[in-house]
């Protein structure tokens, strides 16, 4: 789990609150200036990755963020839809510190990825999720082939869904750049979108755990498992 997430509740509300509050400041002003100036929306470019580490840990401790495991992430989950994400700049900081850049970065983020979608597997069988959930999202670490042995389909994104992905391009090639090992710019125009319902998600359980033990053999022992199903402790 996140190492935030094992402090007192009230320090995390505390910096989750600050981390906020400071955060829209600086979004404020520049709606402010760019009423006068349209130019300046084009800060919104390097303001979208101060507010996605900035509104980490308050989405996550009201909710809108659900972890299924340290580096995967469902957005406003419902028992409709599982909107699945990469980890947040927040996240990458507090729990991919302790990794090398390269091989070793890649396979550790795609091990979080498989246990994550394992643990949904988990919550569906335990009723938590329906198994007519449709499970969304979209991955730099997986290929299209990966992704269809697990029960995957693979399409075209929408342009909105680019546009988003074009806004949040100076995380995306950070992120990307760490697990390669290298400067290296994701080619966005490649992306496809990638989805599931939870019954064929757990008719490849297997599949998933085979790939989890194969990458075991990859990455260098290490203790930062996710083995809690829940919400970050509420202590």
């Amino acid at each position: 789990m996140n190492k935030f997430y094992r402090q007192k509740l009230i320090f995390q509300w505390i910096i989750a609150i600050t981390l906020l509050l400071g955060a829209l400041l600086p979004m404020f002003i520049i709606i402010i200036k760019a009423s006068n100036q349209p130019l300046y929306y084009l800060f919104f470019m390097i303001y979208i990755p101060v507010a996605q580490f900035a509104f980490t840990p308050f989405c996550t401790l009201t909710g809108i963020y659900r972890y299924y495991s340290p580096m995967l992430l469902g957005y406003n989950a419902t028992d409709k839809q599982i909107d699945l994400h990469n980890g947040t700049s927040f996240d990458y900081l507090m729990v991919m510190t302790h990794h090398k850049p390269g091989i070793e970065f890649r396979n550790r983020i795609l091990k979080y990825h498989l246990e994550g979608l394992l643990n949904i597997i988990q919550l569906i069988e335990k009723k938590n999720i329906p198994e007519t959930v449709n499970i969304v999202g979209t991955s730099y670490f997986f290929n299209n082939r990966t992704l269809e042995k697990m029960g995957f389909e693979t399409e075209n994104p929408s342009l909105f869904y680019r546009i988003n992905l074009f806004m949040n391009v100076i995380d995306l090639i950070w992120m990307y750049s760490l697990s390669q090992g290298k400067l290296k710019i994701p080619n966005i125009g490649n992306v496809r979108k990638a989805s599931t319902t939870g019954k064929k998600l757990i008719e490849n359980k297997n599949k998933i755990k085979l790939l989890i033990e194969k990458l075991k053999h990859k990455i260098p022992p290490y203790n930062q498992s996710f083995v809690s199903l829940e919400q970050p402790p509420m202590n």
